[in-house]
């Protein structure tokens, strides 16, 4: 799972808090529905007080979970601590382990504990003065973080993200934008954020972000019939899984012995090319840490030299075709392109598919005197040809 960015302030006459979110025996209550495309991913509901904001969320994947969290907030609304648990919903062999975590902020360091299982650990994460933790698709945080930094008057505020058990903080911002909307940074990708005038989020639109998640404001979410709901279908067909399950190709290509390791998104109602994968842009060809391939025999593309090794893929795709990049780099996550180690670019041709391809798939396919190295999703195929090079 797993980043984020935060934004900025509002206009000069909402620049405080409102009163009914800071006037003691106040309680604002609110909700969010979290979808991944067409597929609900979580529910949550929350309170927040003048010195407490506590939220409840029914969580989907990988296994459904109800998770809690709450922090409490100091004199300026800035979050000073934070509890979260986790619970499974569903019972059985494949049910998660439950979880709890503390995180303390102290000065520059937040003070982290999390326990799974019988299985503790405890670090000290260097963290700037007014850092916000992050937890598990909770928006009800993202939204204090805006509202934090709101209270500042500024119209860009940086912070830092820390995850209850992560190891490291993730820079972040809050920027306002003219139109009175605000830009949250997630591990440097921006999600655009519609805000009422008390800065609360109305929407979320994260698709240019890892998560690719969109998130709408609602008064009265029902967990409990979500609850029930996912538990149904666990108990049936079994818990959902990765969004984006690792999945890995092997192919023997004449005296070549190939392997591309990769995360396989699906496309769950979306369009993928030209929206959800920008058109021209650097792409990481699949999701989460950066997709790798292997051969132990060089490779001939387009006249070429590949020699034996790993690297990690990228491409830009285009409507035309899409060129693959091979890298030197290894064993990064997907948003840590480094162009000054590429081996090479090379035109892939593209074809439309007569039906929809649901999950994301790359495959090596023998060919004449080599192979072909496809990758597919929704209606489109983008496919590069290769030769075994001659030692």
């Amino acid at each position: 799972m797993h980043a984020y960015r935060c934004y900025a302030v509002a206009l000069a006459a909402v620049a405080a808090f409102p009163p009914a979110l800071v006037a003691q025996g106040n309680v604002d209550r609110g909700g969010f529905i979290v979808r991944l495309g067409a597929d609900t991913l979580a529910l949550e509901r929350y309170t927040r007080s003048a010195t407490t904001l506590k939220s409840e969320i029914i969580l989907r994947v990988p296994a459904a979970r109800r998770v809690t969290c709450t922090a409490a907030l100091d004199s300026l609304g800035q979050v000073r601590s934070l509890d979260l648990a986790m619970d499974p919903l569903a019972s059985g062999p494949l049910a998660p382990k439950p979880s709890r975590g503390s995180l303390w902020f102290r000065g520059d360091t937040a003070d982290v504990s999390l326990t799974t299982g019988d299985s503790t650990r405890i670090m000290k994460v260097a963290a700037r003065p007014g850092s916000m933790p992050l937890a598990a698709f909770s928006h009800a945080l993202v939204e204090q973080a805006i509202l934090q930094a709101r209270r500042t008057g500024k119209d860009s505020v940086e912070f830092d993200w820390v995850g209850v058990g992560a190891s490291q903080a993730y820079p972040a911002y809050v920027k306002r934008r003219r139109n009175g909307s605000v830009v949250v940074g997630f591990f440097h990708a921006p999600a655009l954020v519609k805000v009422d005038r008390e800065g609360r989020i109305l929407t979320l639109d994260g698709r240019a972000t890892t998560a690719k998640v969109e998130v709408e404001r609602v008064e009265s979410p029902d967990l409990e019939h979500f609850a029930r709901s996912l538990v149904a279908a666990e108990t049936t067909w079994g818990p959902a899984g990765q969004l984006s399950p690792r999945d890995t190709v092997h192919a023997e290509i004449g005296t070549a012995r190939l392997m591309v390791d990769y995360g396989r998104p699906h496309r769950r109602g979306r369009v993928i090319f030209g929206q959800l994968v920008p058109w021209n842009r650097v792409w990481r060809t699949g999701a989460n840490a950066a997709t790798q391939l292997s051969t132990d025999f060089p490779l001939s593309i387009d006249g070429r030299t590949i020699p034996a090794g790993q690297y990690s893929l990228w491409s830009i795709p285009t409507p035309s075709g899409a060129s693959l990049i091979l890298n030197r780099q290894i064993g990064q996550w997907g948003t840590e392109y480094d162009p000054s180690r590429d081996l090479g670019r090379f035109a892939m041709t593209r074809e439309s598919l007569p039906e929809p391809v649901e999950q994301f798939t790359i495959a090596i396919e023998p060919a004449d005197g080599g192979g072909r190295l496809r990758i597919s999703w929704d209606t489109t195929s983008y496919v590069l040809s290769f030769t075994i090079a001659r030692p």
